[in-house]
């Protein structure tokens, strides 16, 4: 829960999270509905699936003690396991995470971007070379603690550092040009219009199949912002009678590659000629069940400002 996501939103999914599935063996076996609920608004849904599929291995295979077995568990990578084998199993295992990156960019002056293999194996490799080999979980975090507290991004408190005498960005005035990493991509802008379907106070929803908030369901999206008489050209040519297709304002969803400005469409359907094969019709009470990713938000406080 706490990749690309900060610990006081977490703590109340967790606390949920917890109650819900106390166990391994109630996540392996527990419903994934019921878990993309308790995750809706912490974004990363893969992390949700990722996190079931390898409790479903654990109540099936045992937990893997060691970081090779960890890493092959679905979710966990090269720092999760490492973390997980060092605090856990004692194994002596760097944890690399982007505060370790910057800390041992910083302290052997590494040129490479931290971002990429050769950047990341080389800081791997310096860093497993000065593990402990008696407490290596505890070495972990404190070295976590110290990129979070003292060498920092920006600013870092390098007079206050205990490996200030062994840094070499810090001897050759280096500090603040590392850690190197690839410039950002441009997010890319894309446009999109949400139909609000409303049948006797039921709303049309859909499950994504590709692309992003894939398996999660949401209100139905046409490519670009369409004028609410092409709406209704576009819904009257599927076979969705429509008493009226209102324009209900827009509003703006930032992912961490993508924007998407979404324009809300409401449309009051009196009669449908054809099967929605796609979509599932949820009546207006019932839409808190279903796991709507936050993205779809403003689309939800539109359906419970309606009469």
């Amino acid at each position: 829960m706490l990749q690309q996501t900060q610990a006081n939103t977490v703590i109340p999914y967790y606390e949920r999270f917890m109650e819900t599935f106390p166990t391994v063996d109630d996540l392996a076996l527990g419903d994934e509905e019921m878990l993309l609920k308790l995750w809706q608004g912490l974004g990363y849904y893969r992390r949700a699936r990722n996190l079931k599929k390898a409790a479903l291995v654990i109540h099936e295979k045992g937990m893997p003690q060691t970081f090779e077995g960890l890493r092959e568990l679905p979710g966990i990578g090269d720092y999760t396991a490492a973390a997980i084998a060092s605090i856990a199993f004692d194994e002596p295992v760097a944890a690399i995470d982007g505060n370790l990156l910057r800390i041992y960019s910083r302290l052997y002056c590494v040129d490479d971007v931290i971002d990429r293999s050769k950047g990341k194996n080389k800081i791997f490799a310096l860093a497993n070379k000065d593990i402990s080999r008696e407490r290596p979980g505890d070495l972990n975090q404190a070295m976590m603690d110290l990129g979070n507290k003292v060498c920092t991004p920006e600013n870092p408190l390098c007079l206050l550092c205990p490996l200030r005498d062994d840094c070499a960005a810090f001897k050759e005035g280096r500090v603040a040009e590392l850690p190197k990493k690839t410039p950002k991509k441009k997010q890319t802008l894309l446009d999109y219009t949400l139909l609000l379907l409303d049948l006797d106070d039921s709303f049309l929803l859909e499950k994504r199949e590709t692309g992003l908030l894939h398996g999660m369901w949401g209100f139905p999206l046409l490519e670009n912002h369409l004028k609410t008489e092409d709406v209704q050209k576009y819904l009257t040519e599927r076979n969705v009678m429509t008493r009226s297709v209102e324009n209900r304002g827009s509003y703006r969803h930032i992912f961490s590659h993508r924007i998407w400005n979404i324009t809300i469409v409401y449309a009051k359907v009196d009669a449908l000629f054809a099967k929605e094969e796609s979509g599932l019709w949820v009546d207006k009470k019932e839409l808190e069940r279903y796991a709507i990713p936050s993205a779809f938000q403003p689309a939800l406080e539109v359906i419970h400002g309606l009469d």
